[in-house]
């Protein structure tokens, strides 16, 4: 469960940043070689927050405003529209040193509704994050994050009954070591995160306990990258995830704690003036502690692939199928197929238009059960100075649940609009 939130962080509520993507799969570890530029990667001195020194880090602080509409305030059948507005204030400080890195951030996002105020929220994060460079050719990265940050609601986890939004608090700690060896690259890490689900208020004014969604996990990965030419590379990966509930799921019903092994064989490129990124194919096998839930096993797949359709233009597909836990007490796990286009677009050195379309099926193991949820959206930002810039973006949600009615289909419009001061 905790993959899947870190991966669709950005609240339904929340207009999406113009860096961000529907489906964002864990591939890939590295793959630009400098052969390319993407509309979003294009150097813009002239538009960009120059930042404040202090010695040998700089400070880049900022701070986001956003007033928007939605039309599905409850991300239910209700349809109920409500206004709301955003405050969101940043900071990060990072080291310009000429070995080694250490950067460390935090934010806030700040949510208050027109008339719907049980949906007001609050959610911030921090991270702390640094690289070690041991020699020239063997560095160990580590990181410590915590964040308080709202469930997605095409999450098939949501909890539907919910009047207020679903707010966890994670904290994730991981170190990963890296090692180059000639054409062979040897990566490793390993984290362990701890999630835990605020009680939440359903439409009777009952109180919705999520304890029994509590979790510790342990995660592990193995790589190994083998450079075929300067742009190309070959790799093979291993993962392991142990997933820990702190509560059981009912009284008397066991919890969902299960292991999941991934295996993945892929590659990597950076063809100059054509395509980069990463694609992954593999086998992944997902068992529970307890014989009350099903174990299974399919294929899995992660992919990015950036496309160059011309120096103005850049189209994106990425894709994932994964293994993840329901909450619902008669499923149990499913399989997440996940696929998105984006395309970028540079109108102007300081305009920047795009558009994204998602689709996401979840297939539930041991019963017909399905999910999709298709996700568009289009936007556009404008880059006034270095210190002040505009966005406007328009979103649209849609789910719908098949052979249950655990679940409820919905549909959502967002439109908002964002002004952003940066130092």
């Amino acid at each position: 469960m905790l993959g899947l939130l870190l991966a669709t962080a950005s609240d339904g509520l929340h207009a999406q940043g113009t860096d961000d993507n529907m489906v964002t799969p864990s591939l890939p570890l590295e793959f630009d070689r400098g052969r390319n530029i993407g509309v979003l990667d294009r150097p813009r001195p002239e538009y960009t927050a120059q930042g404040v020194p202090l010695g040998g880090f700089t400070l880049q602080p900022k701070a986001e405003l956003g007033v928007g509409y939605t039309t599905n305030a409850y991300q239910n059948s209700s349809d109920q529209g409500d206004g709301y507005v955003v405050f969101s204030p940043s900071g990060v400080v990072s080291s310009h040193w000429s070995r080694h890195e250490l950067t460390a951030s935090g934010g806030a996002s700040l949510y208050r509704y027109f008339t719907q105020g049980r949906r007001n929220r609050d959610g911030w994060n921090g991270a702390l994050e640094g690289r070690f460079d041991a020699t020239a050719d063997v560095a160990i990265a580590a990181s410590a994050r915590v964040r308080k940050d709202a469930e997605p609601p095409t999450s098939a986890a949501y909890p539907s009954a919910a009047a207020e939004s679903s707010q966890y608090l994670t904290a994730v700690g991981q170190i990963a070591p890296t090692a180059t060896l000639g054409r062979m690259k040897l990566q490793g890490s390993y984290s362990f995160s701890t999630t835990a689900f605020d009680p939440v208020r359903s439409f009777s004014g009952a109180l919705i306990d999520q304890a029994n969604r509590n979790s510790h996990a342990h995660s592990g990965i193995l790589r190994s990258e083998y450079a075929v030419s300067p742009d190309t590379s070959l790799f093979l990966q291993g993962s392991f995830d142990r997933a820990i509930y702190l509560h059981p799921l009912a009284p008397g019903v066991p919890n969902r704690d299960s292991r999941t092994y991934r295996a993945l064989a892929g590659a990597t490129f950076d063809l100059a003036t054509l395509v980069r990124g990463a694609v992954g194919v593999g086998y992944m096998s997902h068992r529970y502690d307890t014989p009350l839930y099903r174990n299974f096993a399919d294929f899995t797949a992660e992919a990015r692939v950036d496309y160059f359709a011309s120096p103005l233009t850049t189209v994106t597909l990425t894709a994932r199928r994964i293994a993840q836990d329901a909450t619902l007490l008669d499923l149990g796990g499913y399989i997440n197929s996940s696929v998105a286009l984006r395309v970028d677009h540079e109108l102007r050195r300081n305009i920047l238009l795009d558009a994204q379309g998602a689709y996401e099926h979840d297939a539930f193991k041991g019963t017909p059960a399905s999910l999709d949820i298709v996700k568009t959206s289009a936007g556009v930002r404008y880059m006034a100075t270095r210190v002040l810039g505009f966005g406007l973006s328009v979103e649209h949600d849609q789910r719908r649940a098949h052979n249950t009615a655990l679940i409820s289909p919905y549909s959502e419009t967002r439109v908002m609009l964002r002004v952003v001061i940066q130092k």
